[in-house]
């Protein structure tokens, strides 16, 4: 074993490695398949290369667009609205709703850029595409001439619905930072991540839609006369011509929003919450807007239906998107055989996948805490719509719903956010209650901040973790109590499991580090809470969190979003974090920093020089090599991992009013920390830390 932590690489250093091609990517995923796999899945691929033009010169001659007449009149679900809420969060709507209208946008970390055609875009990690071409008056017919022909005429009758002379088509086919655009000519489930530095999650979140349900605040807010807003009038116009734009632009089935299931199924219920809560207060839309709306919505559940995310075993968030999106859909929709058994499809899976996906004692099976917000989030919200439905969740998943909120309560730190446990991609269902801060060029989403989870979870327990939800968000708890219809969830979460004691094997002394704090008092009264599913174990108290992170690598051993942070520390104290896992950056826009976010040198973990505990064999593929085993939890905690050539064990407790941590095997030497800066530089932690997807400090 190494003497002292290797300090790790930092963010953006001129001497990177030259990132992997996509043949060694695939050769990379190849070594850990079995050979008859990695054949069959080659000769399907080479098949449906060869096959694609002429599949796509086939379809692209029929019309993707449904019938408006064919879904037939949409049915509300919410019923009486109390918007009075969203008063405590209108600073923040105000500032957003100004932009919006601005058509500008700030996800994913792109800060606020305006989406229109022919702008131009800073570009990513020294790739920087565009502009595109920028469109004359004639802007309808330039749009749906770059469509295949067959659903030109269905795309021009949608955009000549927007009378508003003033309008300026959004690009919803933009990589709002490298500037690459994808083109609506291709079939949406060939659609391919484009060219290096380019992220396509980024117009997949435009498209998610989920400023829709915000705009319907707006225009309450607005027709209740709070300064600073529009006329309310304005703001439906707006939520009207951006959702014929988008249905304009985008012909179901082709182009890259309608490449992932999972984003179809978001957008799909964000679009139809959205209408909703503007019917609500009395908008009227007009029935061809109506009948259009209908239509997508009827397009948008056959293509989730038909490309439904399901794997014997790895399926996971993706799935779950699918079957929340489905029911909404179904919901919306007339009652008629299609749509009855998508419901029931749903509310059936839903049960089962809560069950599944969500362990007992509530962690998430991704070993991502980011993406238990999100599925909880998903999981809170349909189950409240089916409850209203008639359909609620079984006793069994009511309590393990319970269970992944005090989850999220317990991983939330004294600040008000969460651990970064896992991958980070902002993921979210809805925005029902956006929590911001101020910022320069308008308000910063709080990403990391759960509190609109809770506020749902309010909506539908009866019982509710002790967890901090400020006035802002409690719009989130009227949307969900207005879906449940009055329904209520009396189901506790089940006790947490007791971590037994076992016989400890005696070794040499090793590395140890005592964290003295300013204040010692911080460290008073902490709770020690033990999720030995999920592979986490934690003392937390009113000032104070210590976490160590010990435990399966998730999604049934693939890790697809685990990192390399087995026996991993994490402390805050008094609002300050000493020791934080900087989450995750990018995915594939930039695979070096992909891996370095993942990597055991990004964490405060147990080191062997540069060594890693286990390979990442793909960018959403980690190896299950260190095998990490909780010993004892109490006092103290005792962990061990096998990443490395010998067993390795860490302890971590507090003594005295500090902060020991102990590593063996290693050379017995120890330090005295009194400040964060002081471990960073002892550990070597100099991956910048990232506040959410695409953003770091």
């Amino acid at each position: 074993m190494s003497k002292a932590p290797v300090p790790a690489a930092s963010t953006g250093s001129p001497a990177e490695p030259t990132p992997p091609s996509q043949t060694a990517l695939l050769l990379r995923v190849a070594k850990t398949m079995p050979p008859h796999l990695v054949l069959t899945k080659s000769l399907s691929f080479a098949w449906k290369a060869a096959t694609r033009p002429v599949r796509e010169l086939v379809n692209g001659r029929g019309n993707p667009y449904l019938d408006p007449q064919a879904a037939g009149p949409l049915t509300r679900v919410l019923g009486t609205v109390d918007f009075s809420a969203a008063a405590a969060n209108a600073e923040t709507i105000r500032g957003l709703t100004a932009l919006w209208l601005a058509h500008r946008f700030d996800l994913l970390g792109s800060g606020w850029v305006r989406l229109a055609h022919g702008e131009t875009y800073p570009g990513f990690n020294g790739h920087q595409y565009g502009p595109g071409p920028a469109l004359t008056p004639d802007w309808r017919q330039e749009i749906v001439a770059a469509h295949r022909p067959g659903a030109r005429p269905s795309a021009r009758a949608l955009l000549d619905r927007i009378v508003d002379p003033d309008w300026r088509p959004i690009d919803w086919m933009v990589d709002f930072r490298s500037g690459y655009r994808w083109s609506t000519r291709d079939w949406g489930r060939a659609v391919g991540g484009g060219q290096p530095g380019t992220d396509i999650k980024l117009p997949w979140e435009l498209a998610r839609f989920q400023h829709a349900p915000v705009l319907a605040q707006a225009y309450a807010l607005a027709s209740r006369g709070t300064p600073g807003f529009p006329p309310p009038e304005r703001i439906a116009a707006e939520f009207r011509h951006q959702v014929l734009d988008f249905l304009g632009a985008n012909p179901p089935g082709w182009g890259p929003n309608w490449s992932c299931p999972m984003d179809v199924a978001i957008r799909a219920a964000n679009l139809l919450v959205g209408w909703d809560l503007f019917r609500a207060q009395g908008v009227v839309f007009g029935p061809a807007f109506d009948a259009d709306l209908a239509a997508a919505a009827l397009a948008h559940g056959r293509f989730v239906f038909r490309f439904l995310e399901w794997h014997e075993t790895y399926r996971a968030n993706h799935y779950l998107a699918d079957l929340c999106g489905l029911a909404f859909i179904a919901a919306y929709l007339p009652k008629a055989e299609e749509s009855k058994s998508w419901l029931g499809y749903a509310a059936d899976e839903l049960d089962a996948e809560i069950l599944r996906q969500f362990t007992a004692d509530g962690g998430c099976f991704e070993a991502s805490i980011a993406y238990h917000r999100l599925s909880a989030e998903m999981a809170v919200y349909t189950a409240a719509l089916l409850a209203g439905r008639g359909r609620p969740l079984s006793a069994e998943a009511q309590g393990r719903l319970a269970a992944a909120l005090r989850f999220a309560a317990a991983t939330t730190l004294p600040s008000g956010l969460m651990i970064q446990i896992g991958d980070t991609d902002s993921g979210r269902f809805f925005k029902a209650a956006p929590l911001c801060d101020p910022g320069s060029d308008g308000p910063v989403e709080r990403v990391l901040g759960p509190a609109e989870l809770f506020a749902a979870g309010r909506g539908l327990f009866e019982h509710h973790p002790p967890a901090p939800v400020p006035p802002q968000a409690g719009f989130a708890t009227i949307l969900t109590a207005a879906l449940a219809g009055g329904t209520r969830f009396a189901e506790t979460a089940p006790p947490l499991p007791v971590l037994s004691d076992r016989p400890i094997f005696a070794s040499p002394a090793g590395q140890v580090v005592r964290i003295v704090p300013p204040d010692p008092t911080a460290l008073e009264g902490l709770e020690p809470l033990a999720f030995t599913e999920f592979g986490l174990y934690l003392w937390r108290g009113p000032r104070a969190l210590i976490a160590v992170r010990c435990g399966p690598i998730g999604q049934n051993g693939r890790g697809g979003h685990a990192h390399n942070d087995q026996l991993a520390v994490e402390i805050e104290i008094d609002g300050v974090a000493w020791a934080r896992d900087p989450g995750s950056y990018v995915f594939g826009s930039d695979l070096l920093a992909r891996d370095r976010y993942r990597s055991a040198l990004a964490h405060f973990v147990p080191r062997q020089g540069e060594a890693e505990p286990a390979e990442m064999l793909a960018p959403f593929r980690l190896e299950d090599r260190a095998q990490a085993e909780a010993i004892r939890f109490g006092a103290d905690f005792i962990g061990t991992h096998r990443g490395f050539d010998e067993v390795v064990t860490r302890r971590v407790a507090i003594e005295n009013g500090e902060i020991v941590i102990e590593d063996r095997p290693a050379e017995a030497t120890t330090h005295i920390v009194r400040s964060p800066a002081e471990l960073a530089a002892l550990w070597g932690l100099t991956v910048a830390f990232s506040p959410g997807y695409g953003r770091r400090l």
